[in-house]
Protein backbone atom coordinates (compact mmCIF):
# COMPACT_ATOMS: atom_id res chain seq x y z
CA UNK A 1 0.00 0.00 0.00
CA UNK A 2 1.37 3.37 -0.47
CA UNK A 3 0.87 4.75 2.79
CA UNK A 4 4.14 5.40 4.20
CA UNK A 5 5.81 8.17 2.33
CA UNK A 6 9.42 7.25 3.80
CA UNK A 7 8.49 3.98 1.72
CA UNK A 8 9.31 1.72 4.79
CA UNK A 9 7.14 -1.03 3.68
CA UNK A 10 8.72 -1.43 0.27
CA UNK A 11 10.40 -4.51 -0.35
CA UNK A 12 13.30 -5.65 -2.49
CA UNK A 13 11.53 -8.37 -3.78
CA UNK A 14 9.68 -6.70 -6.96
CA UNK A 15 7.00 -8.59 -8.37
CA UNK A 16 8.17 -11.62 -11.24
CA UNK A 17 7.00 -9.05 -14.01
CA UNK A 18 9.39 -5.95 -12.62
CA UNK A 19 13.11 -5.95 -14.09
CA UNK A 20 14.31 -3.41 -10.77
CA UNK A 21 14.17 -3.89 -7.41
CA UNK A 22 11.23 -2.52 -5.93
CA UNK A 23 12.73 1.02 -3.91
CA UNK A 24 12.83 4.90 -4.00
CA UNK A 25 14.70 4.46 -7.43
CA UNK A 26 12.09 2.85 -9.55
CA UNK A 27 8.44 3.68 -7.31
CA UNK A 28 7.12 7.30 -7.72
CA UNK A 29 7.12 9.02 -4.38
CA UNK A 30 4.27 10.38 -4.26
CA UNK A 31 0.76 9.58 -3.10
CA UNK A 32 -1.57 7.76 -5.56
CA UNK A 33 -4.97 6.38 -5.69
CA UNK A 34 -7.36 3.73 -7.93
CA UNK A 35 -11.21 5.22 -8.83
CA UNK A 36 -12.77 2.38 -7.40
CA UNK A 37 -15.69 2.92 -9.86
CA UNK A 38 -13.73 2.54 -13.05
CA UNK A 39 -12.88 -1.11 -12.47
CA UNK A 40 -14.82 -4.09 -12.25
CA UNK A 41 -15.02 -7.06 -9.73
CA UNK A 42 -13.73 -10.01 -10.11
CA UNK A 43 -16.43 -11.53 -11.45
CA UNK A 44 -17.38 -8.84 -13.27
CA UNK A 45 -18.05 -9.45 -17.34
CA UNK A 46 -17.36 -7.30 -20.69
CA UNK A 47 -20.14 -7.73 -23.59
CA UNK A 48 -18.71 -6.79 -26.61
CA UNK A 49 -21.31 -7.05 -29.63
CA UNK A 50 -20.38 -8.79 -32.17
CA UNK A 51 -20.09 -8.21 -36.74
CA UNK A 52 -23.62 -9.30 -37.03
CA UNK A 53 -25.40 -6.52 -34.74
CA UNK A 54 -28.98 -7.25 -33.26
CA UNK A 55 -31.57 -5.56 -34.87
CA UNK A 56 -34.38 -3.80 -32.71
CA UNK A 57 -36.95 -6.18 -31.06
CA UNK A 58 -34.14 -9.28 -31.25
CA UNK A 59 -33.91 -11.31 -28.05
CA UNK A 60 -30.20 -12.84 -28.64
CA UNK A 61 -26.92 -10.68 -29.28
CA UNK A 62 -23.71 -12.11 -30.93
CA UNK A 63 -20.63 -11.15 -29.05
CA UNK A 64 -17.33 -10.59 -30.53
CA UNK A 65 -15.42 -12.17 -27.88
CA UNK A 66 -17.00 -14.62 -25.20
CA UNK A 67 -17.61 -13.60 -21.86
CA UNK A 68 -14.49 -13.97 -19.20
CA UNK A 69 -17.09 -14.25 -16.36
CA UNK A 70 -21.10 -15.48 -16.35
CA UNK A 71 -23.86 -12.92 -16.22
CA UNK A 72 -27.02 -13.80 -14.53
CA UNK A 73 -30.10 -13.70 -15.46
CA UNK A 74 -32.22 -10.65 -14.75
CA UNK A 75 -29.28 -8.29 -15.25
CA UNK A 76 -29.68 -5.29 -17.52
CA UNK A 77 -26.83 -4.12 -19.58
CA UNK A 78 -26.05 -0.36 -20.47
CA UNK A 79 -24.86 -0.35 -24.34
CA UNK A 80 -25.60 3.83 -24.48
CA UNK A 81 -27.79 5.21 -21.61
CA UNK A 82 -28.28 8.04 -24.30
CA UNK A 83 -29.70 6.25 -27.64
CA UNK A 84 -31.70 3.75 -25.29
CA UNK A 85 -29.09 0.61 -26.05
CA UNK A 86 -30.39 -1.22 -22.93
CA UNK A 87 -30.81 -5.27 -22.77
CA UNK A 88 -31.90 -7.51 -20.11
CA UNK A 89 -31.11 -11.00 -19.94
CA UNK A 90 -33.50 -13.74 -19.42
CA UNK A 91 -30.89 -16.34 -18.96
CA UNK A 92 -28.07 -16.80 -17.19
CA UNK A 93 -24.88 -16.33 -19.78
CA UNK A 94 -22.03 -18.45 -18.79
CA UNK A 95 -18.41 -17.98 -18.85
CA UNK A 96 -17.48 -18.85 -22.25
CA UNK A 97 -20.86 -17.87 -23.64
CA UNK A 98 -20.32 -16.22 -27.02
CA UNK A 99 -23.89 -14.80 -27.24
CA UNK A 100 -26.79 -13.67 -24.75
CA UNK A 101 -30.54 -14.37 -24.24
CA UNK A 102 -31.98 -11.06 -23.74
CA UNK A 103 -35.87 -9.65 -24.01
CA UNK A 104 -36.42 -8.03 -26.79
CA UNK A 105 -34.12 -5.03 -27.04
CA UNK A 106 -35.33 -1.49 -27.85
CA UNK A 107 -32.96 -0.11 -30.03
CA UNK A 108 -30.75 -1.80 -32.41
CA UNK A 109 -27.11 -2.85 -31.45
CA UNK A 110 -24.03 -2.49 -33.95
CA UNK A 111 -20.79 -3.84 -34.12
CA UNK A 112 -18.31 -3.04 -31.16
CA UNK A 113 -21.30 -1.64 -28.91
CA UNK A 114 -20.41 -2.23 -25.34
CA UNK A 115 -21.64 -2.64 -21.71
CA UNK A 116 -19.96 -4.28 -18.47
CA UNK A 117 -21.36 -5.95 -15.50
CA UNK A 118 -19.41 -5.05 -12.63
CA UNK A 119 -19.67 -7.69 -10.73
CA UNK A 120 -20.34 -8.04 -7.19
CA UNK A 121 -17.14 -9.81 -5.69
CA UNK A 122 -13.89 -7.90 -5.03
CA UNK A 123 -11.99 -5.54 -7.17
CA UNK A 124 -8.50 -7.48 -7.25
CA UNK A 125 -6.02 -5.28 -9.10
CA UNK A 126 -2.59 -6.83 -10.38
CA UNK A 127 0.38 -5.45 -10.15
CA UNK A 128 1.72 -5.05 -13.24
CA UNK A 129 -1.68 -3.07 -14.84
CA UNK A 130 -1.91 -0.26 -16.52
CA UNK A 131 -3.55 2.80 -15.22
CA UNK A 132 -4.31 6.42 -16.54
CA UNK A 133 -6.29 9.60 -15.97
CA UNK A 134 -6.32 13.24 -18.09
CA UNK A 135 -4.71 15.97 -16.55
CA UNK A 136 -8.20 17.37 -16.02
CA UNK A 137 -8.84 13.94 -13.53
CA UNK A 138 -5.81 14.65 -12.09
CA UNK A 139 -6.81 17.95 -10.93
CA UNK A 140 -10.14 17.17 -9.85
CA UNK A 141 -8.81 14.68 -7.44
CA UNK A 142 -9.84 11.42 -9.47
CA UNK A 143 -8.14 8.44 -8.90
CA UNK A 144 -6.19 6.27 -11.85
CA UNK A 145 -8.33 4.04 -14.01
CA UNK A 146 -7.78 1.33 -16.86
CA UNK A 147 -5.58 3.16 -18.87
CA UNK A 148 -6.98 5.00 -22.01
CA UNK A 149 -4.27 4.39 -24.94
CA UNK A 150 -6.62 5.40 -27.70
CA UNK A 151 -7.72 9.12 -26.55
CA UNK A 152 -5.55 8.97 -24.85
CA UNK A 153 -4.59 9.14 -21.05
CA UNK A 154 -2.26 12.02 -20.05
CA UNK A 155 -0.64 10.07 -17.13
CA UNK A 156 0.03 6.41 -17.65
CA UNK A 157 1.86 4.02 -14.94
CA UNK A 158 2.53 0.14 -14.30
CA UNK A 159 1.11 -0.51 -10.58
CA UNK A 160 3.84 -2.07 -8.81
CA UNK A 161 1.72 -3.56 -5.71
CA UNK A 162 -1.40 -5.51 -5.86
CA UNK A 163 -4.64 -4.35 -4.76
CA UNK A 164 -6.86 -6.95 -3.53
CA UNK A 165 -9.57 -5.41 -2.93
CA UNK A 166 -10.03 -1.29 -4.38
CA UNK A 167 -13.49 -1.06 -2.75
CA UNK A 168 -11.46 -1.28 0.88
CA UNK A 169 -8.19 0.15 -0.18
CA UNK A 170 -7.42 2.52 -3.06
CA UNK A 171 -4.02 3.83 -2.64
CA UNK A 172 -1.72 2.33 -4.86
CA UNK A 173 2.18 2.74 -6.24
CA UNK A 174 3.51 3.83 -9.72
CA UNK A 175 6.31 1.86 -11.28
CA UNK A 176 8.48 4.87 -12.88
CA UNK A 177 9.08 5.38 -16.37
CA UNK A 178 12.23 3.68 -18.21
CA UNK A 179 12.52 0.99 -15.55
CA UNK A 180 12.79 -2.83 -17.13
CA UNK A 181 9.64 -4.50 -17.67
CA UNK A 182 9.78 -8.53 -18.13
CA UNK A 183 6.55 -8.01 -20.66
CA UNK A 184 5.82 -11.59 -20.75
CA UNK A 185 5.31 -11.55 -16.86
CA UNK A 186 2.74 -8.82 -16.91
CA UNK A 187 -0.82 -9.97 -15.79
CA UNK A 188 -2.97 -11.21 -19.17
CA UNK A 189 0.20 -9.80 -21.60
CA UNK A 190 -1.15 -12.06 -24.31
CA UNK A 191 -4.56 -11.15 -24.44
CA UNK A 192 -3.58 -7.35 -24.19
CA UNK A 193 -4.45 -4.79 -27.45
CA UNK A 194 -1.90 -4.51 -29.57
CA UNK A 195 -2.08 -0.16 -28.90
CA UNK A 196 -1.78 -1.07 -24.80
CA UNK A 197 1.16 -3.72 -25.76
CA UNK A 198 2.95 -0.60 -27.85
CA UNK A 199 2.60 1.96 -24.92
CA UNK A 200 4.06 -0.43 -22.25
CA UNK A 201 6.66 -0.40 -24.67
CA UNK A 202 7.10 2.73 -25.21
CA UNK A 203 7.06 4.45 -21.71
CA UNK A 204 9.51 1.26 -20.02
CA UNK A 205 12.32 -0.64 -21.17
CA UNK A 206 10.54 -3.79 -21.97
CA UNK A 207 12.26 -6.92 -22.09
CA UNK A 208 11.43 -10.69 -22.62
CA UNK A 209 11.85 -12.44 -18.88
CA UNK A 210 13.50 -16.32 -18.90
CA UNK A 211 12.86 -18.79 -16.48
Amino acid sequence: MATNPNFDEISSSPPVWMGDYSSRESILPVPAKVNAAAFLAEDGAEAVVGAAGAAANAVSIPLKTVLKNKIPSGTTLTFNAATKKFATLTADAPAGANSLAVSAIPTALVEDDKATYAGVGKKRIPSGTLIGRTYAERDAGTGYGPADVTTPDDQIYLTARDIADADKNDDIELYRHNRTVKENYLPGWTGLATAVKNKIRALYACVKGVN
